[in-house]
């Protein structure tokens, strides 16, 4: 969590040392400040979560959701960044929607730091297709993947596969851990598929509605 703090608190001491406004630069700023603010909620946020989760206090209200509406809310984050195919008349799941989105938001915060900057670009997609009675969602990108004996490890809590990545990019190593306690208690199944420097695939298979 000292990350976007620190970052913070050095763009509001540049800005704040400056004697003129310099209004390009400013706006610079400020995006950037908004960047770390929102990636220092998104690590209380999963630090609360994960706590109510332990402690059996997250209570989940199930309703027919649309996987459209819950990859739209979770996509919210890094617009334009994204490839997304969605199966025509795909059925609703039966979930809690806030939860799902959650859900769908830590994969894709993971796909995006996990995936350095090259001059191919970043390459992360969406896909929601139905399949034996089951919704699946998933997220691939073409970051650095992930070896074999790690793939087995990557749901633990605090584990993080490659440390000075995450240094870089913020985390907590409690994203994929609060994925699989989720899908678990409704019902459904996560897995990944992976490959060192060919990217990773995160599949989340849930139960349509009835």
């Amino acid at each position: 969590m000292k990350t976007p703090v620190a970052s913070v608190r050095v763009l509001v001491d540049t800005l704040l040392a400056d004697e003129h406004v310099d209004v390009p630069k400013t706006r610079e700023y400020l995006g950037l400040i908004a960047s770390e603010n929102l990636r220092l909620s998104r690590l209380i946020e999963n630090f609360l979560t994960f706590s109510r989760l332990e402690r059996n206090r997250q209570r989940f209200e199930f309703t027919d959701v649309d996987p459209t509406r819950a990859i739209e809310a979770a996509m919210s984050a890094h617009p334009g960044a994204l490839s997304v195919l969605v199966a025509p008349d795909l059925p609703r799941v039966r979930a809690d929607e806030d939860a799902l989105v959650t859900v769908l938001r830590n994969l894709l915060d993971n796909a995006w730091k996990y995936t350095p900057d090259t001059p191919g670009g970043k390459r992360i997609a969406v896909r929601a297709y139905r399949e034996n009675a089951r919704v699946v969602f998933a997220v691939e990108d073409n970051g650095i993947g992930i070896a074999p004996r790690e793939q087995k490890r990557i749901f633990r809590r605090f584990y993080q596969v490659d440390r000075r990545l995450v240094r870089d990019t913020g985390g907590c190593g409690l994203g994929l851990s609060i994925v699989e306690f989720i899908v678990h208690a409704h019902g459904g199944a996560v897995r990944v598929q992976s490959q060192p420097g060919h990217g990773s695939t995160f599949f989340v298979a849930l139960p349509e509605a009835v």
